[in-house]
């Protein structure tokens, strides 16, 4: 007998998968539209389809909607299909050197209950174990669910708390965390499913609490110790593979005729945008006399200098107006780069602080740089400091949901 090719379960898995795909698209859709979509028969979309009803995954919406302007078809109208977001419950956890963040959320990630806990450094994988097992039972009684009405536990863990955390790197690059994964697994018996927060904060996407969120290209840039790194993203995954190095885009060229440094090629984003390299820009007029709005609130250290706080000091401290203008359009170069390099629909930033008229000051000279289209690309991070565990329920409900294609015994 020969054994190779798919296995029949890999195959159920694959279908389901490819059909909650589309209805998480295109949804509320119907079986004859998704089996156009896939090419896969009629026949077939409704075996996996009713399976998938029969089990809550799915469920029936109602009838499509008559349109006025249509030409009048005889027979039934189509049955609208759509996922059930509360066939299973997502537990997320976030942890960095400072905070533990939890919450519970359906499959549209919408959030039901969330507690932050805050630490010293301190916080081992045993006893991060023992404080979701008290959390956890608190959430499901204030939410009436069990164990059972639980799809997982998603975790996010910041680079700053890998080694707190017992993580260590495999040989692709991907972090891994043996004794967290057994110990919350030990004391829950659901599964357990772990990453970096800032590869699940790009995952998450732009629209993570949208249920209908049309896949797309996005690029995932954050702020990291006052230097830049990147994530490209496709849809739901990565674009590089695991391990690669995601602080690329200091290579980056933002000003030709710019400063040189060692490794890199000259005005690249590091010589000319890092923290460092903007606080030598800084440094002839930093003074609480020239800067008294950005001296005080760095508390006289330029080293805690952040995009943020150099756009915000700038609206009063007339002395930093001449660097922010020109950081911010070596910013919009950086991030066209990447937009044109990626095909991204969207630039995500996440960790910067930018306030909304931030994001409006950037955009406004990204539209003078490259047009509205580019301008309108650049949105912050949808998910705020009160909702990092957010991070892991998405990244649960993709790995563990959909990729899985709702099998998730």
């Amino acid at each position: 007998m020969n054994d190779c090719g798919i296995s029949k379960l890999d195959l159920k898995r694959r279908n389901r998968m490819q059909i909650l795909k589309v209805v998480r698209e295109q949804g509320p859709i119907s079986r004859v539209d998704i089996s156009a979509i896939l090419g896969i028969t009629r026949a077939a979309v409704t075996i996996i389809t009713n399976e998938m009803i029969d089990q809550h995954i799915l469920q029936e919406v109602g009838e499509e909607p008559v349109n006025p302007n249509a030409e009048v078809r005889k027979g039934r109208r189509k049955i609208l299909l759509d996922i059930n977001e509360t066939y299973k419950f997502a537990i997320g956890i976030y942890v960095d050197e400072k905070e533990i963040s939890i919450g519970l959320t359906t499959l549209n990630a919408a959030a039901l209950d969330k507690k932050s806990i805050t630490h010293k450094a301190d916080m081992t994988p045993e006893a991060l174990a023992e404080l979701l097992g008290t959390t956890l039972e608190k959430m499901l009684q204030n939410s009436c669910l069990t164990y059972e009405n639980l799809l997982g536990i998603g975790v996010g863990i910041m680079p700053s708390a890998f080694e707190m955390m017992g993580g260590s790197t495999t040989d692709t690059g991907c972090p891994t965390f043996p004794v967290l994964q057994k110990a919350l697994e030990d004391s829950t018996r659901l599964p357990v499913y772990i990453n970096s927060a800032v590869t699940e904060f790009a995952m998450a996407g732009v629209h993570y609490g949208d249920l209908h969120a049309k896949a797309e290209n996005q690029v995932f840039l954050y702020w990291d110790s006052g230097s830049y790194r990147a994530i490209p993203v496709s849809g739901n995954a990565p674009i590089l593979p695991a391990g690669s190095d995601d602080a690329f885009v200091e290579h980056i060229c933002v000003n030709p005729a710019g400063a040189r440094l060692e490794g890199y090629p000259k005005g690249s984003v590091r010589a000319e945008l890092s923290a460092a390299a903007v606080a030598e820009k800084i440094r002839p007029v930093f003074s609480e006399e020239q800067t008294p709005t950005l001296y005080a609130a760095l508390e006289g250290d330029l080293s805690r200098l952040t995009p943020a706080s150099l756009l915000a000091a700038a609206e009063t401290d007339t002395a930093l107006q001449p660097v922010a203008d020109e950081t911010i359009k070596q910013f919009c170069v950086m991030l066209h780069t990447l937009y044109c390099l990626y095909f991204a629909e969207h630039i995500n930033l996440y960790g910067f602080g930018f306030t909304p008229e931030h994001l409006e000051q950037i955009r406004k000279a990204a539209a003078e740089f490259a047009g509205k289209d580019f301008a309108q690309a650049i949105i912050l991070c949808p998910i705020g400091e009160r909702y990092h565990f957010l991070s892991g329920c998405t990244y649960l409900i993709q790995t563990g949901f959909y990729q899985r294609g709702g099998l998730c015994s």
